[in-house]
């Protein structure tokens, strides 16, 4: 009867399922070498990861179709309502909402598709599938970051969330815009990369803090 009353708490529900399938899809998959290592060391993982792989991204693509956009339609109506029209601000959210996974998609194609052919991926295959799979990574974590960015200032100007999360909005989308800058770093362990991992961690833990806000707040409410 709740849900019936605030209808976005299905979409609070939804991001805390996204996050959670997230994490475990996360824990099954066995984190791939980085595509400058030797050729033949990453031809050998997928040989020996490939299964494990493709149950993980089932699982991760399941969190985006069955959680990830109801968590985004209801938390951008949030938003909508209290920046009012136009909602420059919420627009940019749902865009870059949008492009973040489409991003990480044609990155996987190469990488799944690697996977796909198990043990008989050649070296070269197998290279083009990681070093893919890193510049999707990348950009995908800077439309996230254009994602905080953007529902920060709503955040900070109308107090329609708590404060804090704006704040670390602003923190954590700077972080993973600026981590863009790892694809002329061309360094998977350098600064930029390192960045960009982090600021995709505290965006899942961002986006659960934000789903438990839209299943706590009444509609209206302000939280300063």
């Amino acid at each position: 009867m709740r849900l019936c009353k605030s209808p976005w708490r299905i979409s609070g529900i939804a991001g805390i399922l996204f996050v959670v399938l997230s994490f475990i899809a996360s824990g099954i998959n066995v984190m791939p070498p980085e595509f400058n290592q030797d050729k033949m060391e990453l031809m050998n993982w997928f040989a020996a990861n490939s299964d494990w792989y493709r149950v993980g991204h089932f699982i991760a693509g399941l969190a985006f179709l069955l959680f990830y956009f109801p968590f985004f339609a209801g938390f951008c109506e949030r938003l909508k309502t209290a920046e009012g029209a136009p909602a420059i601000w919420t627009k940019v959210v749902w865009a870059s909402a949008i492009m973040s996974p489409a991003t990480g998609t044609i990155g996987g194609t190469f990488m799944v598709g690697a996977a796909l052919l198990g043990g008989n991926v050649s070296p070269e295959t197998a290279q083009l599938g990681l070093s893919a799979f890193f510049y999707a990574y990348i950009v995908s974590g800077a439309f996230g970051g254009i994602v905080m960015l953007g529902a920060a200032i709503v955040i900070l100007r109308t107090g329609v969330f708590r404060k804090w999360l704006g704040w670390a909005g602003v923190v954590i989308g700077l972080a993973a815009v600026i981590g863009l800058g790892a694809i002329i770093e061309n360094d998977p362990k350098g600064l930029l990369a390192t960045l960009n991992g982090l600021a995709w961690l505290v965006y899942f833990l961002w986006i659960a803090a934000l789903s438990v806000e839209l299943v706590r707040i009444p509609a209206g409410t302000s939280q300063v």
